[in-house]
């Protein structure tokens, strides 16, 4: 039974016997899948004018799943494993090309690691490998038409030189570079390992081996941008033999830093990518000195009831954890940690040295200092004394009491009283006296006060006493919460009245 497209083709060329003295264009002689033109020995090329073409009711989905308005069938037989390469480089248009295998109704398209066993793009050869007796069918049609002014051309290409392990090249200096290589000629060698999906899982790859004539550590980073190739590093002696000592994943933008050491051999396997991923470059070299630093948020005075923080930054760990011990200068200690952080609180005054001891996921270790002064400034109010009643016109002594138990401090204390309408206080005095430290004595600070007739009018008065020692900021005293002191109000009655102001 002919074909839907065979039909059409007949249609034509009736209307053409029936329709004398207008030209009727015909589609290309391998419009139709079973009348595809047969490629011969290699390198083949071919110019062809596809603008006419057809699409057949079993045709299939081209590049990536997009239909074709018409097609032109090309295809190959196999003679020997390898490589091919299709271009379509130098045609009027971007062309819709797809490579198939099997049998009419029955056909698969043909995939290799990168996804391109088909091109949309003119200036995108496809590769895929070959195996011997196998037909390999290409369909070539437009992108937004039916098709165009084709050029094709199909060739052999070898498979890279370092494409396997055994021909790895050999990296003979640091630093090294290597540019993008045409992932396309690579392939995936028997019992080759993927780097827990770090390197292209299935990807082709090449291979690079180093052996070092030093215990160092290498940086291994892929630049660029985009979803390019990525790298491994293996210990080992053969595929078969491989074991991962790091790859290079979106965990690690700076690169993966790896001991290595001398006399060993370390393959380099740099995977996945294509014609579709950006250009990058695998380059090897001698890793940056790992530093790490300690440091606490202040400079100043801390006391006893604070807990300190302490924070590490480490340099060129290339975003790897990084293990810390930690000696806090008084006996403690913190057990190894990747935490970045850590506080402690000291028992006694001092000045203490801090030290941190690091170590990079290579192996790398850095040591760091730094130093914390603990001096607790606390003084108090031990004692405030008011009366508890006084007439207007009186003037009466006010004591506050201070004590100091640590250090010689200036200290400022200031009394108020409460204006009596509960918006705030009114300041009565103020003293600055040096309070020496001793454990059971405490300095007086004194201080007198008048009633007032409006005192009296009010009925009472309240006191408040705060204490400062004068501290150079941001030191300040350790337990503020005894600084500050307000009396049980004051009674208040009016002055007393002489009995000649009654006579009179």
């Amino acid at each position: 039974m002919p074909s839907a497209r065979s039909l059409a083709v007949a249609a034509a060329v009736l209307m053409g016997v029936l329709v004398p003295g207008v030209a009727q264009a015909a589609p290309p002689s391998n419009d139709d899948f079973d009348a595809a033109t047969v490629v011969g020995a290699l390198p083949y090329s071919v110019e062809q004018n596809t603008t006419e073409s057809t699409k057949a009711s079993d045709d299939p989905y081209g590049c990536r799943g997009y239909s074709v308005q018409g097609s032109a069938w090309f295809r190959y037989t196999a003679t020997e494993d390898g490589l091919l390469r299709l271009k379509t480089e130098g045609s009027d248009r971007d062309l819709n090309v797809a490579t198939f295998t099997g049998e009419r109704g029955d056909l698969e398209q043909v995939w290799n690691a990168f996804y391109d066993g088909c091109t949309t793009d003119r200036a995108t050869p496809l590769t895929f490998p070959a195996k011997a007796g196998t037909t390999y069918h290409f369909m070539v049609g437009g992108t937004s038409s039916a098709g165009g002014q084709v050029k094709l051309a199909l060739d052999r290409i070898s498979h890279l030189p370092n494409d396997d392990l055994a021909n790895a090249e050999q990296v003979t200096a640091l630093p090294f570079s290597a540019p993008h290589p045409d992932l396309t000629r690579a392939s995936r060698e028997v019992g080759e390992p993927n780097a827990g999906g770090c390197a292209g899982s299935g990807a082709p790859s090449v291979w690079y081996a180093y052996t070092p004539t030093r215990n160092h550590s290498v940086l291994m980073h892929v630049d660029g941008w985009g979803s390019g190739p990525t790298a491994a590093v293996y210990e080992g002696t053969s595929i078969n033999d491989l074991t991962l000592v790091g790859c290079e994943g979106s965990q690690h933008y700076d690169g993966k830093s790896v001991a290595v050491t001398a006399g060993k051999t370390y393959y380099f396997q740099w995977s996945g990518g294509g014609y579709y991923s950006s250009p990058s470059t695998l380059r090897l070299s001698e890793s940056a000195p790992f530093t790490t630093q300690v440091y606490t948020g202040y400079s100043h005075e801390r006391s006893l009831f604070e807990n300190i923080g302490f924070q590490v930054d480490h340099r060129a760990d290339y975003n790897d954890p990084v293990t810390t011990e930690w000696d806090f200068g008084d006996g403690a200690t913190a057990a190894p940690s990747t935490e970045t952080s850590k506080s402690h609180r000291y028992a006694a005054d001092g000045v203490y040295t801090v030290t941190v001891r690091s170590t990079a996921g290579d192996g790398r270790t850095a040591t760091d200092t730094t130093t914390v002064t603990v001096k607790t400034h606390d003084v108090g109010i031990s004692k405030f004394t008011v009366p508890a009643s006084a007439r207007a016109g009186e003037q009466k002594q006010i004591a506050v009491q201070v004590s100091n138990t640590r250090y010689l401090e200036k200290v400022k204390t200031t009394v108020y009283r409460d204006n009596g309408n509960g918006n705030g206080w009114q300041e009565v005095g103020t003293l600055t006296i040096d309070v020496p430290a001793h454990p059971t004595r405490k300095v007086k600070f004194p201080f007198a006060y008048t009633f007032t007739p409006q005192d009296a009018v009010t009925g009472k008065v309240s006191f408040r006493a705060v204490v400062e020692p004068q501290l150079e900021y941001p030191v300040r005293d350790a337990i503020p919460s005894d600084n500050e002191v307000i009396t049980i109000a004051t009674t208040v009655r009016p002055a007393l009245v002489s009995a000649a102001a009654v006579a009179n």
